[in-house]
């Protein structure tokens, strides 16, 4: 760890602020590197034997608590196989690190992405040190990631409040064709366990889920879309993902919010 941050410790946690500079670190590095993935992410992956050999001083179970505060968040991102993790800063991890990173560091970067050969990889960063230059103090971007954390709860009022709306689209639909297509949506839910438990976690069942939140949906986005980002949501799903955040951020890109 190249660096430490009093401030950033006392916000999210001295275990999360560790992890998250010892990841930053690494994650430069590749980024100076050029080291980028077919997705666009600048990521470091590591079997579960490398990471308690880079993260000695935390228990495989804490690294995964403190992932999943990371997570939660919106400061980390992850995916796993069956031999790794690949750990990934989300736009908002890496505008908080590069604004708290020392100004030497910044020039350095912005001299390495100026040579850059991927064209996209050199856009993006000059992309997050503006970003990051504009960014006045440390709470006003761990605020973006905190709303982020709140938005599900959000989303559910909005979408119950809409359910009972006059004159809704959704009530002149043919009800055999409703019928089937939320019978389809079942399906797709009760074949991800994982998804099937954090749906009956927030909700009462998952029909009281497709009422409070599929069906609004289909009415203001459409049968098709709703279906894709469903099909997106439980191929993607983690067990500390939220069904409702992580639904709507599928229907998100598809560019119909």
């Amino acid at each position: 760890m190249h660096f430490f941050h009093d401030d950033l410790a006392k916000k999210i946690g001295v275990d999360e602020a560790i992890f998250l500079q010892n990841l930053y670190y690494l994650c430069k590095q590749n980024l100076l590197k050029e080291k980028i993935e077919e997705n666009s992410k600048i990521s470091i992956t590591m079997s579960r034997t490398k990471i308690l050999e880079y993260q000695g001083y935390f228990s495989y179970a804490a690294v995964r608590r403190i992932s999943q505060r990371l997570i939660e968040l919106n400061l980390l991102e992850t995916t796993q196989d069956k031999t790794s993790l690949s750990y990934s800063l989300t736009l908002n991890g890496w505008i908080t690190m590069l604004f708290l990173d020392k100004e030497s560091e910044l020039k350095k970067i912005a001299t390495a992405s100026a040579k850059f050969s991927n064209t996209h990889l050199s856009n993006f960063i000059n992309h997050l040190l503006i970003l990051a230059n504009d960014v006045s103090n440390l709470t006003e971007v761990l605020l973006k990631s905190t709303e982020v954390v709140s938005k599900s709860a959000d989303i559910i009022y909005i979408e119950n409040r809409n359910l009972i709306e006059q004159n809704r689209k959704i009530e002149k639909m043919d009800s055999e064709n409703l019928k089937n297509f939320l019978d389809e949506i079942h399906t797709i839910i009760l074949e991800n366990c994982i998804l099937k438990k954090r749906i009956e976690k927030s909700f009462e069942n998952i029909k009281n889920y497709q009422t409070q939140i599929i069906i609004p949906a289909i009415e203001k986005y459409g049968s098709l879309n709703v279906l894709k980002a469903l099909k997106n949501t439980s191929e993607q799903f983690l067990p500390h993902s939220s069904p409702v955040g992580n639904f709507y951020s599928n229907l998100s890109e598809l560019n119909i919010l």
